[in-house]
Formats: structure tokens, sequence, C-alpha cells
């Protein structure tokens, strides 16, 4: 059994956006039970502005503007096979409280292949945000440092993502996943944040133990970098980067978390 726990935070200047309409969300739940194929998509991008002169669509930001792009991918295939799947999700464009989420998502997957089918199941789960901000002056036209303490402006530009998920090739698997990410909030000290968790292991149906049979990926890859004043072109002040990979074949039981958070 392999069993890890990796969560890293950083101090670093990345700030939420705010939304501008607080009535927008899309829910999502699964129940399902099938003997035979189920295949299940799902692919979602959603981007905000804190700014009504803003424009998603516009690779320029406004002054004092900060942006949000939040994706969420799952591809999941079980074929010749009894699959028990259920799935809860939910994403939220209003503004989170600390502790709260703008994106959610957690299943249950339970899958036994047909051996004499060659039966299989196929699943693909990743979520990511990506976060930017503009840097606006002080009122005598100064720029305030990365880190300046206070109220809510003079912040300086940043820019970056964090993504994570998970990947699944199995013959026999009973897996929990659970996602939470948060970007989008009207206090700019709420952290922006990514988690994610992974737990697999067998059906305990033969005599392999409570190991899952196949193979499996969890990932987390941080990318963010912050600038003392208004773009990219001015000078690097903080720049990380982190990726995590964990790889199993074969005979397996994994249980695994990550997760990204800011410190204003």
């Amino acid at each position: 059994m392999v069993s890890l726990l990796l969560l890293p935070g950083f101090s670093v200047a990345i700030r939420p956006t705010s939304a501008l309409y607080d009535e927008t969300g899309i829910t999502s739940t699964i129940d399902a039970t099938c003997i035979g194929t189920m295949m299940v998509q799902h692919e979602m991008e959603w981007e905000q502005t804190n700014t009504p002169e803003g424009n998603v669509k516009s690779s320029t930001l406004q002054s004092n503007e900060v942006r949000t792009d939040i994706t969420y991918r799952e591809d999941t295939m079980a074929v010749a096979g009894s699959t028990r799947y259920t799935k809860e999700y939910s994403m939220d464009g209003s503004n989170a409280s600390a502790g709260m989420d703008n994106l959610a998502a957690r299943h249950t997957v339970n899958y036994q292949a047909d051996e004499s089918q060659n039966g299989l199941m196929l699943w693909d789960e990743q979520g990511t945000i990506s976060q930017y901000g503009r840097a606006n002056s002080t009122e005598n036209g100064v720029m305030k440092c990365v880190f300046a303490s206070g109220g809510d402006t003079g912040v300086a530009g940043f820019g970056g993502s964090v993504s994570a998920g998970s990947l699944m090739n199995v013959e026999e698997v009973a897996a929990v996943t659970q996602m939470g990410g948060r970007s989008i909030s009207d206090n700019s000290k709420v952290p922006v944040s990514l988690r994610y968790s992974f737990d697999a292991q067998g059906l305990d149906t033969d005599t392999k133990d409570k190991l899952a049979t196949g193979s499996a990926e969890v990932g987390m890859t941080t990318n963010f970098e912050t600038y003392d004043k208004e773009t990219v072109n001015s000078n690097t002040t903080t720049k990380i980067y982190d990726d995590q990979r964990t790889q199993m074949r074969g005979l397996f039981d994994l249980a695994q978390s990550v997760g990204y958070s800011s410190t204003y």
C-alpha cells in the first residue's frame, strides 16, 4: 500500500477575482449502475473578470484587473464490465468565502472487468485554475511591493496556473476522488486554492488482497510568477514551479492528496 499526503503552500501575492454576477452556477449529479459499456464526458471552462471594463476574449488586462480561468475535464469509459458510478459536481461563479469552493467534484467508481471480453476502464480527470492580475498605482503613482500589507490596492502583477488530477487504466478498482477549487471572492485576502484527493484499491472479489488491477497516476503542476510592476516584462520577484507525479502499474493501493493555496 502506498499512501502519500502532499500539501505544499506558497506565500505569494496571487489574489482572487471578484464576481460581477452572483447568481450563475452549474450543478450535476449522476448515480449509475451499468453492466456493459458506460461513458461520461465533461468539458468546462469558466472565465471571469472583476471589472466591467475587462474583456476575457482579450489578452490585455486593465488597471487593477484580476482574471480567472477555471477548467474541468472528465473522460470516463468503462467497457465490457460491471460499473457502479456516482458523481456530484458544481461550479459557482459567485464570491466564495474562506473554506468555500467555486469548483467542486466528487466521484465514487467501482469497476470489475469481464475478463472473457478483455474489459477495462479508462479514466481521465483534471481541474485547472489560471489566475492573472495587473498592478495598480497608489495615490502618488508609486507601485507598492508584492507583499504590501494593508488595503486591497497597490498590489503588483501576477500570473500562472495550478492543475491537478488523475488517470486510470484498470480492470478492477474501487476509487474515490474529490476536487475543490476557489478563485472568485470579494475579499482579496481569501486564498486562491486547488485541492485534489485520490484513493483507489481493489474490490476484494478475489485473492489479490484488496488490490486494484491496472495502472494509475496522480499529479499536480503549479506555475506562478509575480512582478514588481504591471506586466510580465517587469522584474519578476517570485517564481514558483512544482510538478508532482505518482504512478502505479500492476496490483496497487494508492491514496494521495495534493493541494495549492496562495497567501496574500
